[in-house]
């Protein structure tokens, strides 16, 4: 059974257009062929719990690629998350079965030649979910991508899709896809879709989920400035480096060591605690006061006199510092054995494997030395018997 699709002549009667009018096929078609694609892109989530909105700004290039098997297009999408004390970056790039994405301060990269199994289709709880080239953040803007999407939806019977192809948007002729989805009989996913009717374009996406429910996010997705580039260049890896010289040569992860970390942003992590919680930042975060992070694997190495000194150092400041233990375990009782009574300004997490290895942390233990802004200015590699000194004269130099 395929999904619902209606067609609602709002206004065509009365205010037709200059030219034939068009219909889904038409519109998909277009998206999906469309060539040398450049466009603006404001990205504004809401949600009831959220005091203000984030707002990503995100650029956008594609071209259609007729014998890619994998997506069908190549892309470089660049975003901005702004709003912040400092905007956070990224990009994610397509070409030809090559997989790039950053986003902070860590470079992924996927090749077919290589793995194959990332770009495959997978099926999670039943459901299906996309390869890395296409779940990429903001790849679903995409004009290719949106016709794909749009053609599924149509031909799923958990949506209902309705055409509307001539009406008026603020005084201004628009061709509108309105799309429900429904999950036993309940609205899950409210969607609507603005198209240029002279280039089929995106103009707006607005999209509502789980709407009138304690989960309810609003998107609104608003494109300027939409063109399309006569002198189309072909997306490369060589592309890419003039463009991220920086990227490639300090973040790539066959490059990336926790030797480079000082002057970056720690990464974001989120590791339960000992006792059941959970602890969690984003990389950009800030600190109240600067901060200590100890990734430690229990039972190896000096652990009870690296802890002890790192204790001695922070008690010996002229102002507050907290500590992070992030142990590279999940056994509690191994972290209490090793630190029973956790003092003032101490978080004890586990399971921190993911942030070893996002840090570029190749051995255990070592020390981050990072301040209230969220950025790494020093980094300590296991332990020696000048650890506590050498913490002092380092932290001493980061301003509270």
């Amino acid at each position: 059974m395929k999904g619902k699709l209606i067609l609602l002549m709002v206004l065509a009667a009365i205010c037709p257009m200059g030219s034939q009018a068009h219909g889904t096929a038409d519109i998909l078609s277009v998206l999906k062929n469309a060539k040398c694609y450049e466009s603006d892109v404001k990205f504004t989530v809401s949600m009831p719990q959220l005091s203000e909105d984030v707002v990503y700004d995100v650029k956008l290039w594609s071209t259609a690629v007729d014998n890619d098997r994998l997506l069908g297009c190549d892309y470089l999408i660049r975003w901005d998350l702004t709003g912040r004390e400092e905007p956070v970056t990224g990009f994610s790039a397509y070409y030809d079965g090559h997989h790039y994405r950053y986003s902070g301060e860590r470079l992924q990269e996927y090749h077919m030649e290589w793995d194959s199994i990332p770009f495959m289709p997978k099926r999670l709880s039943g459901l299906k979910g996309d390869g890395v080239q296409r779940n990429a953040q903001f790849a679903n803007l995409l004009p290719q991508v949106i016709g794909e999407d749009l053609e599924r939806m149509i031909n799923d019977d958990r949506y209902s899709v309705t055409f509307h192809p001539d009406t008026l948007i603020s005084g201004e002729r628009r061709m509108v896809l309105d799309v429900d989805m429904a999950i036993n009989g309940e609205i899950t996913m409210e969607s609507e879709y603005v198209f240029d009717p002279t280039t089929m374009m995106p103009l707006r996406i607005q999209f509502e989920n789980n709407p009138g429910s304690v989960s309810e996010q609003s998107v609104s997705v608003s494109y300027d400035g939409t063109r399309f580039s006569k002198d189309c260049a072909p997306l490369s890896e060589e592309a890419l480096i003039s463009l991220y010289p920086q990227v490639f040569e300090n973040f790539r992860e066959n490059n990336f060591r926790i030797e480079n970390l000082s002057g970056t942003k720690l990464p974001g992590f989120s590791m339960p605690t000992v006792i059941g919680e959970r602890y969690s930042r984003r990389t950009g975060d800030a600190f109240a006061v600067p901060t200590l992070i100890a990734i430690i694997e229990p039972g190896v190495g000096f652990n009870a006199e690296l802890i002890k000194a790192l204790r001695g150092a922070v008690d010996s400041l002229p102002f507050e510092a907290d500590v992070i233990w992030a142990f590279a375990t999940t056994n509690a009782d191994q972290i209490e054995e090793l630190m029973p009574s956790p003092r003032k300004g101490e978080h004890m997490l586990m399971n921190a494997r993911g942030l070893a290895r996002d840090c570029g942390a190749t051995a255990l233990p070592v020390v981050i030395l990072a301040d209230t802004k969220g950025m790494v200015r020093d980094v300590e590699l296991g332990y020696n018997n000048n650890l506590q000194s050498v913490v002092i004269q380092k932290m001493a130099l980061i301003k509270p």
